[in-house]
Order: C-alpha cells, then sequence, then structure tokens
C-alpha cells in the first residue's frame, strides 16, 4: 500500500471516529475520497473498531447487511456488507434510547440469530 493511501484511509478512519463523537453527519467517504475501494472501507472500519475496542466495547456478534437485492440496487451496492456487533450498539426491551446520540434517529427492525457456538466453515 502506499503512503498516500494509508493516509487516505487514516484520515477516513479519523473523520468517522470524529463525527460519531459529535454526533454529526458527514458527505459520504467516497464523496470525499472518490478513490476508496472495497479493503481501504473494511480497513477504516477494522481500525475505527480497535479504537472502540481500545475505549472498553466489547464485540458480542457480527452482522450481514445490505442482504435485500433491491436495497442493494437502490444504494448501488453488488454485495452485502459486513460488521461488528458492539455491546454498547444493543437496546434492551423496556431500556431507554438516547435520540441525542443519533444524527437521524430511526428503526430499522433486523433478524438476528443467538448461536450456541460458533459456527465452522464447511468448505
Amino acid at each position: 500500500m502506499t503512503p498516500a493511501a494509508a493516509r487516505r484511509r487514516m484520515e477516513a478512519a479519523q473523520l468517522l471516529c470524529e463525527v460519531e463523537r459529535r454526533t454529526a453527519p458527514v458527505e459520504p467517504l467516497s464523496t470525499t475520497w472518490p478513490d476508496l475501494d472495497l479493503a481501504d472501507a473494511y480497513a477504516v472500519q477494522q481500525d475505527n473498531i480497535a479504537r472502540r475496542l481500545a475505549a472498553g466495547a466489547t464485540v458480542i456478534g457480527h452482522k450481514v447487511g445490505l442482504t435485500s437485492a433491491p436495497m442493494r440496487q437502490l444504494l448501488e451496492v453488488h454485495e452485502p456488507d459486513f460488521g461488528h456487533l458492539l455491546d454498547d450498539m444493543v437496546h434492551r426491551d423496556g431500556g431507554t434510547v438516547r435520540a441525542a446520540r443519533y444524527c437521524a434517529p430511526r428503526v430499522e427492525p433486523e433478524t438476528c440469530f443467538c448461536l450456541a457456538r460458533p459456527r465452522r466453515d464447511h468448505r
């Protein structure tokens, strides 16, 4: 990776970290850095997950997003995306959700599965 690419990833990760802290919207990273690719996106995600873990968060699971073909078409994305679920992302039944923590709060129902043990790859 070139020094410029590494710097771009670092700047993108820092920007997302900052806007999350300030609860402020931001243009899509591809607007600011049009040459970002999928590997860059996952590297930025990994950097910010590492920051959150260092600050005390815990990984409690993983997610697959954009599993619906119509949503991928709408967003011009060609494959589902993958991410981490951290303990501070969970809102328990009957709990309080601080709307001020979000830029534009919405409810999006998700199906999830709790597995008794880690899934084995059967390739």
